[in-house]
Parts: C-alpha cells; structure tokens; sequence
C-alpha cells in the first residue's frame, strides 16, 4: 500500500514510486509526477509492469515535471486525463509547442540551467545526455524549501554530473537511472555502476533507483535493458558514496526530512 495523501511532517517530501521514471513527489500540501507514463505497449510490444497507481486513481497533479518527450517519458494521454485548472508543467525546450493541445494553465520549457518557481517547487533544468530524437532531455535539480532533490529521468553517465555538483552541492536525494539500456550497442541509460559513479560525483545523502530495466521486452541486438534494481545497493556500496539506497518497488514510497545543520 502506499501512503500517497497522507499527512507529512512540515518541511518533510514523500517519494513514490509508481514505475520506470514516474514518481509523484508530495511536499507542502502540492503534489508533482515526472515523466509521466501509463501506457500498456512500448513499441508494440506489451509492457509487463503496470504503475502502481492507474490514472484515474492519482491525488490531484499540480506540476508535472518532464525531462524529456519520449514515449515512456511523457504520456499525453494521461496528461490530459490528471489535467486540472492550475496544473503546471516544467519541461524541456519544445515541451510548450508539444502540449498545446492540451490547453493547460501554463507549460515552463526550461534549457539547462534555467530555472522556474512552481508553488513550493524551485525547478532548476541541468545538461544531460541521452538519446535522439529532438528535443533533448534535461534533468532537474528541485528545491523544496531545505530539501534539495536530483531527478536524473532517462540519463546516461557524462561530465554533466560534474557541472551540476559545482553548481547545486548539498543533494538530499538523487533519483538515477539504473537499466542499462543499450540501443544497437550503443549505451543510452546508466546501468547501476553508472549510477553509482554518478553519486559518488552528485553525493546525495540518499539515492533512490529508478527505470529498471525488465519492463517490457528486449529486442536483441537492437535494444537490451539489463540493470536491475537488486543490482544497485551492492554497486554503490563497491564505490566511495558514502549514500545509503533506498530502492523503492512500485507503490512504495519515503519520506525524507532536510538534514540537521
């Protein structure tokens, strides 16, 4: 069961884990998605976890956070369907002109290191890399009062990581890609030691894995989705982190509080 609505401690968040990148994240009394995705097929071929909450069941959305366009990224359909009168979405530049039939309240297209003030939510867009087609995804550095969160949507390992720890140090809580997924051979997703790199450049106190790979079918040699969460507790403690991970199967959550200063 998840605790999805329940009462939190002031200045507390509560992350869950509904599957692949989509999380809802409840802070202040608001509540916010990234990279929302509910649909059953992946290329047509059939999906074999299903989120842990259906659409119709969700708390009301205020933001959505969208790192990037791609299908198992941004889900239109359900988009419109948790659509409200005052939700907002943070997204990559083109999210706007993507969304515009949709007529939602406003759409934020944010390039790396743009930032935009959502309710309780200071949303900072970070540089990544990933894969074609355009637009490119970002990532999020989101603020949340004393709370500092990475949200590291379909990411793959790069000097990105760097940039953003100069910039944004003092991470509570990093949610990093572990699938591994390869495309032809090429590497388009961190696999959990990536994952583990990343947090030992980002060094949150706390890393909560996330798109496992296993969700629908691979297609060798063309696509492969190796990385598993029962992989990433023994590759992080193999690296100098010093993060605890807080593996999340789908409809659980945490709650984290600021740290003691």
């Amino acid at each position: 069961m998840t605790e999805v609505g329940a009462a939190l401690a002031e200045g507390a968040v509560r992350i869950t884990l509904l599957r692949t990148s989509c999380l809802l994240i409840e802070h202040a009394g608001r509540t916010a998605i990234t990279d929302p995705w509910f649909r059953r097929t992946m290329r047509g071929l059939p999906v074999f976890r299903r989120p842990a909450i259906a659409v119709r069941d969700l708390p009301r959305i205020d933001y959505v956070f969208a790192s990037h366009l791609h299908r198992d990224h941004f889900h239109r359909a359900a988009i419109r369907a948790m659509a409200n009168p005052e939700m907002e979405i943070v997204g990559t530049v083109g999210t706007a002109a993507h969304c515009r039939a949709l007529q939602l309240r406003a759409v934020h297209d944010l390039a790396p290191w743009e930032q935009v003030e959502v309710g309780p939510f200071t949303v900072y867009a970070t540089p990544c890399e990933h894969t074609g087609p355009a637009p490119a995804e970002v990532n999020f550095i989101i603020d949340l009062g004393e709370l500092r969160l990475f949200f590291g949507g379909d990411c793959r390992w790069s000097s990105a990581f760097a940039d953003i720890a100069r910039r944004f140090p003092g991470i509570d809580v990093a949610m990093l890609p572990i699938g591994g997924t390869r495309i032809f051979g090429r590497r388009t997703t961190m696999n959990p030691a990536d994952a583990a790199r990343a947090a030992e450049v980002l060094k949150p106190r706390f890393v909560i894995p996330i798109h496992e790979g296993g969700e629908w079918l691979p297609v060798p040699p063309a696509s492969w989705h190796p990385g598993r969460f029962a992989h990433f507790p023994g590759a992080l403690e193999r690296s100098s982190s010093t993060a605890q991970a807080r593996v999340l199967e789908p409809g659980a959550s945490a709650i984290f509080m600021p740290s003691p200063r």
